[in-house]
């Protein structure tokens, strides 16, 4: 085992660095650390423990990395086998035992009362045993049958043979009755008895109790032997292990493996692979061989049977095959395992991630075991109704990205939510529902993938690898809500769904990917070249089955892939599919936001880094903004002036954004006018101490201060132009409304005015 400690910790604490990679940094930290302390004369090894330590100072700190060599273990615990000195198991087979206990506790009334009817069968078989051998009583039946015979030959009674055969009755039961042990037997008990009564005299009946369970055993033996005599049969204590709320056992596998798999017989047994252990709070799980006739794929089809038989929900049941056809992995849930959310890995991360190896942290499985998205060749499509937790899984994803700075990241929102704009900060590109602007984005992704093409040729690769990371960043264009460029009604729709499978084709061994978010899973905006082009699908609750079908291609809800079966209150969770490897369910994992800032710390995060290697939009040279600039005359980098997704002057930062900035940005998707109370909502968002509304001024006061000082900067900022930008009226509403405010193409006019004289 391989161990890494950081001795800089607070108070001289100890932290296993282990438990906070992910499983391919562990392995690869295995490795390198026995090579390395092996190898090393820093190293200090010791022969008694065979633990390998190695010092060494990384980023100023004290860091240790220890290689303990399990094949060097010495004395009686290498003899034990590894599975009863793994806590899990004897966690579980502790709640096997408490289960038991409490189960037959709960039912000591009833087994009371079949060893008590038990035990009086025996009772009354022995006694009526006891009093025909002392009275010979088989001599009864003889007797019968010679005062018979002798009315049929002489027509009256012959006591002859009959006075004969009591004769010898009298005989025999006289001289049973004189043998030792049949004194002995009557002395014995009629002694137990007085000794009982002499406990119960002195001591009290409850003490005598105790004293009884002997003849009661023996009496219960005596019942259970005449019951099977007769052919009876008896049940006494209930099997606790086959309840229906019992932890898991092998006998219930194997009773819901008859019951609900045909080719699983009746005499089959699975054979357990070491024991079964608990895997989480709620549930247990073990590897088990089956007979050979039996495949897991047959489970995996019965797997609804299967859940039936052992009374839980199909989901909360996992069957996968752990190396060859008829060794199996089986997990099996108590409860719903997705109830409780678990919280992001991201949080508390302060370095960088390295995804390309590593994978995003995007969700977690039935299980508890994390799924990332490796950021190398993978396209992404996430679909589901609206307000299933599309965004969630967005946020998880863009978060990740930004802990890793050789990602540019490029977003594109259809939606006028402003979900987005917390990623702002460290958004190469971030715009919303400009389908102009996009079509220029995607002539800059077309004209990108030519030079990367041109660049790894004249290296000789012929695609992305790890080694070309410092040379080419890794390209991710996001598109949320892709029913708003591609829907048949808007224009350009086709044309731009062929560039977007053509992207999707070809910009994964290039480092160019793609990934796509709506809640219209239908054919018309997710077609099937795009489809099967993303090889990553994520299918959030749908409405229907043929909303998940166009996430997740044809057959899915056949198997057993039904997102529109996924419960409203589960948000976040859906059937994932990377590239037909992993089928199954799995929910994102929680960053807060909108409660506790979670998604905004961990961009701090990002942006600290990102800025650290010079890495942040403005700080290198970006051929893809650069482009859009040349077209449009405004850049979207970093969400724009203000990082409020609207593209303007270049250059400019956040806070020395102008009022025609501000203004233009304030128009909604297609609108040709704004009202001037949705102006003064923008001018309050981007600077409240300047523009929102102060606590003691009334509307009117403050509508007429706020005018003033618009007027004002609008005329120093058109100074010299020959412009002028005043405020229009215009009636809407059935009742003719008189509404003031701003008109588009006043304002374009006047942001280009002022844009060519500034330059």
């Amino acid at each position: 085992m391989t161990q890494a400690t950081d001795h800089s910790a607070p108070s001289g604490q100890v932290i296993d660095m282990t438990k906070r990679l992910p499983p391919e940094s562990l392995a690869n930290l295995k490795k390198a650390a026995r090579a390395e302390a092996l190898s090393s004369s820093a190293g200090v090894a010791d022969a008694r423990t065979g633990t390998v330590r190695l010092s060494a100072e990384v980023d100023g700190q004290d860091v240790v990395i220890e290689q303990l060599d399990d094949e060097r273990r010495r004395g009686l615990r290498a003899l034990v086998p590894a599975s009863l000195t793994n806590p899990d198991v004897w966690a579980h087979r502790g709640e096997v035992l408490a289960h038991a206990a409490g189960f037959h506790v709960a039912h000591s009334p009833v087994y009371v009362w079949r060893i008590v009817k038990l035990s009086s069968i025996g009772v009354w078989a022995e006694l009526g045993a006891a009093w025909g051998y002392l009275l010979a009583t088989e001599y009864g039946a003889d007797i019968d049958e010679a005062k018979r015979e002798a009315k049929k030959k002489k027509g009256f009674a012959d006591n002859s043979d009959v006075a004969q055969l009591r004769g010898e009755r009298r005989q025999v039961a006289r001289a049973r009755r004189r043998e030792n042990l049949t004194v002995l037997s009557a002395t014995g008990f009629t002694s137990y008895i007085a000794a009982v009564v002499g406990i119960a005299e002195v001591w009290g009946v409850a003490m005598a109790f105790p004293a009884l369970i002997p003849v009661i055993g023996v009496m219960y033996a005596c019942g259970a032997r005449e019951l099977r005599r007769r052919g009876n049969d008896f049940v006494v204590f209930e099997p606790a292990a086959l309840e229906e709320d019992a932890p898991l056992t092998d006998a219930q596998i194997n009773q819901a493996l008859r019951i609900a798999v045909p080719s699983f017989k009746e005499d089959d047994e699975i054979q357990l692979v070491g024991l079964i252990q608990r895997a989480d709070i709620n549930a247990s799980q073990c590897v088990f061989k089956l007979p050979a006739h039996v495949t897991v794929s047959k489970l995996i089809e019965q797997r609804e049977g299967i859940a039936g038989a052992l009374q839980v929900d199909e989901n909360w049941l996992d069957i996968q095959q752990d190396g060859h056809p008829t060794r199996c992995s089986f997990w099996i849930a108590t409860s719903d395992p997705f109830e409780t959310v678990r919280r992001s890995p991201l949080l508390g991360q302060s370095t960088p991630l390295d995804l390309w190896n590593d994978g995003a942290p995007i969700a977690y499985n039935k299980r508890g075991e994390t799924r990332r998205l490796t950021i190398r060749d993978i396209m992404l499509l996430i679909g589901g109704a609206t307000r299933t937790g599309k965004g969630m899984a967005l946020r998880n994803l863009i978060c990740a990205l930004a802990l890793d700075p050789r990602i540019n990241v490029r977003i594109v929102d259809g939606k006028p939510t402003g979900e987005h704009l917390v990623y702002a900060p460290i958004a190469a590109t971030m715009f919303g529902r400009d389908r102009n602007r996009l079509d220029f984005l995607l002539d800059a992704y077309e004209a990108e993938i030519e030079r990367r093409e041109d660049l790894l040729a004249s290296l000789g690769e012929s695609k992305m690898t790890a080694k070309l990371l410092k040379k080419l960043s890794i390209e991710i264009l996001i598109i949320d809500e892709l029913a708003t460029y591609t829907r048949k009604s808007v224009p350009g729709a086709a044309a731009r769904l062929s560039r977007l499978e053509f992207l999707s084709s070809v910009g994964a061994g290039l480092g160019v990917l793609l990934v796509v978010a709506t809640q219209h899973p239908e054919v018309e905006v997710i077609p099937a070249g795009l489809r099967g082009n993303m090889t990553g699908r994520w299918a959030q609750r749908t409405a229907d089955a043929d909303g998940t079908n166009a996430i997740l291609g044809k057959g899915a809800t056949g198997r057993g892939m039904r997102a529109h079966d996924i419960p409203r209150d589960k948000r976040g969770l859906g059937w994932l599919d990377m590239d037909g490897i992993a089928e199954e369910l799995a929910r994102s994992f929680l960053i807060d936001e909108e409660d506790a800032g979670e998604a905004s710390e961990i961009i701090a995060v990002g942006w600290e880094l990102r800025r650290a290697a010079g890495r942040l939009p403005g700080q290198w040279d970006d051929p893809i903004e650069a482009y859009l600039v040349q077209m449009t005359g405004l850049s979207s980098a970093a969400g724009g002036p203000g990082g409020r997704g609207k593209p303007g002057r270049p250059g400019q930062a956040a806070a020395d954004a102008t009022v025609l900035d501000v203004l233009l940005g304030a128009f909604e998707e297609g609108a040709d006018r704004v009202p001037l109370a949705d102006v003064r909502a923008a001018f309050a968002a981007w600077s409240a101490d300047q523009w929102a509304q102060k606590d003691d001024e009334d509307d009117a006061t403050y509508e007429g201060r706020f005018g003033k000082d618009l007027g004002a900067r609008l005329d120093e900022q058109l100074d010299g132009t020959g412009v002028e930008l005043e405020p229009k009226r215009w009636r809407v509403g059935e009742g003719q409304v008189r509404v003031r405010g701003y008109l588009l193409k006043h304002v374009e006019a006047a942001h280009e005015a002022a844009r060519k004289i500034h330059k």
